[in-house]
């Protein structure tokens, strides 16, 4: 993302990172207390990441994180006006660029094609980084790995154990679990 965010300053688009709370803590780096033990993380976390966009603190309690999602590593674009272009609950550099070429087309375009916004959901993929995301587990301390390893554990039991779910309902979406009736 500092890549991209350094692509297009340029363009009147301003990347900032908002520091909600720690993800995965550790011995190394704990749940925050205070404002300060905060601080002090994320000034450890933009020293490692060599961050230079601008960094934004939450609050203890996670007022920002609560109005934006609470999901982890979002992405939001919104335009000066305050409208929402782009929102998503994980990070991909290829689909934010994407999503900011359109945003920025629009804005130019909009006036002289007669273009009007409107919404739209769709799934993407990112791949993951699992050494880089394993080496900050291990940089936040043996809690921290031992953490999302009894994740792991306990979502691989909750897969393999019968369930009566007939998965999601969501307008649109004809999911029909195996055996099942549709829904």
């Amino acid at each position: 993302m500092e890549e991209l965010a350094g692509r297009y300053a340029n363009r009147a688009v301003r990347s900032v990172f908002i520091y909600t709370r720690e993800a995965h803590p550790g011995e190394n780096y704990r749940h925050h207390e205070s404002l300060e033990d905060k601080r002090q993380n994320a000034r450890a976390f933009v020293a490692h990441s060599k961050l230079r966009r601008q960094v934004l603190l939450d609050d203890l309690e996670g007022t920002a994180h609560c109005a934006y999602g609470m999901l982890p590593n979002m992405t939001w674009i919104v335009g000066r006006s305050g409208m929402i272009h782009y929102k998503s609950a994980w990070t991909s550099v290829a689909d934010v660029e994407d999503a900011l070429e359109r945003v920025l087309d629009f804005q130019a375009n909009r006036a002289k094609r007669q273009w009007v916004a409107f919404y739209s959901e769709r799934s993407a993929w990112s791949t993951r980084d699992y050494k880089g995301f394993m080496a900050g587990l291990e940089r936040n301390g043996p809690q921290a790995v031992a953490d999302y390893q009894r994740m792991l554990e306990r979502n691989k039991a909750a897969r393999e154990a019968p369930s009566e779910d007939v998965g999601p309902r969501v307008p649109g979406n004809y999911y029909e679990p195996e055996g099942g009736t549709g829904a």
